[in-house]
């Protein structure tokens, strides 16, 4: 496990300071730092569809690099990453508290429960699980801040590079993976944030975007496609400026994360997932089969979080 994660330091960001008139629930979020204030910003539009926009695209000239690093400075990456992250971590805030909203529990029991709702119309899955290993607090949470995302839990392309650090505790995460069955590499980009309420809440948030890399039709010429089928010379890809360009236009489409809590007998850990592109059954229109298809895929993952800390 990555020890560059255990040791949390402590920054002060704006997306550190929240507020939440709200009662939350006693056993998802109930007292995540609802004492400080936040900017009164309109998230709604936060995660914006940019499907139709080029991320990779040819190398451009020496003097036009050159303009762009004038036109858009680290600061300003910094500060749209900053508020990219607050918005995230707003929403995952109000939906980990399962008072908000109306559920559709898919999964009760003691040691847990699954559930669906709608936020700003779109679809959130969330789910709460007791692990009674108050002593692995701190192991917990580095387990769900490596893991790429819930459904590839424990999976072999977990670990990643770190392209960016904006902060001790925001940074974003390049991961690159090839499937068998399909002709192209997927690679994602990832900003994570870990940030400590207290001494017994953590929340960790992500937003992530998947580029797919078409190897195949271009092979035979030593070029490769990028997103929309872009073709670009092999080898020459830009990936840092894709990442600055994912930052600076919000490209980032899924939204999920947890929030952990240190309790008097157990350790609670709250997963929320917004506007989540994956579903088990994408030919299926019925969104209550598809639930339950997404909820079978959760008890999985919750069996193997709970195996992992098996005393």
């Amino acid at each position: 496990m990555n020890k560059g994660y255990i040791k949390i330091v402590f920054v002060f960001l704006s997306f550190l300071v929240y507020v939440s008139n709200r009662t939350l629930a006693s056993e998802s979020v109930s007292d995540v730092n609802d004492s400080n204030s936040v900017s009164t910003k309109n998230i709604a539009n936060s995660n914006e569809n940019h499907e139709n926009e080029d991320l990779v695209t040819p190398p451009d000239p020496e003097e036009t690099k050159n303009e762009k690093l004038l036109e858009y400075s680290e600061a300003d990456e910094t500060e749209k990453a900053t508020e990219i992250m607050d918005e995230v971590i707003y929403r995952l805030k109000y939906n980990a508290n399962f008072n908000n909203g109306d559920n559709d529990y898919y999964l009760r029991d003691k040691r847990g429960y699954i559930a669906f709702t709608k936020y700003e119309d779109k679809d959130v899955a969330r789910f709460h699980l007791i692990l009674p290993n108050l002593d692995k607090y701190a192991d917990i949470i580095n387990m769900l801040y490596e893991t790429k995302d819930l459904y590839s839990f424990g999976s072999n392309d977990n670990k990643g590079k770190v392209i960016r650090e904006y902060y001790p505790n925001l940074k974003m995460i390049q991961r690159s993976s090839q499937n068998d069955n399909t002709p192209f590499n997927t690679y994602s980009f990832s900003l994570s944030a870990t940030v400590e309420t207290s001494e017994d809440i953590t929340i960790i948030a992500k937003t992530t975007i998947d580029i797919y890399d078409d190897i195949s039709g271009d092979k035979k010429k030593g070029k490769k496609k990028g997103k929309k089928g872009k073709a670009v010379p092999q080898n020459n890809i830009d990936w840092d400026d894709i990442a600055r360009k994912i930052v600076l236009n919000k490209k980032f489409i899924n939204e999920f994360g947890f929030v952990v809590k240190r309790r008097s007998d157990h350790v609670g850990v709250t997963y929320v997932e917004y506007n989540y592109r994956y579903r088990p059954c994408p030919d299926n229109p019925d969104e209550t089969r598809c639930n339950k298809c997404r909820t079978s895929h959760m008890i999985y993952i919750l069996n193997k979080i709970l195996k992992a800390f098996q005393d």
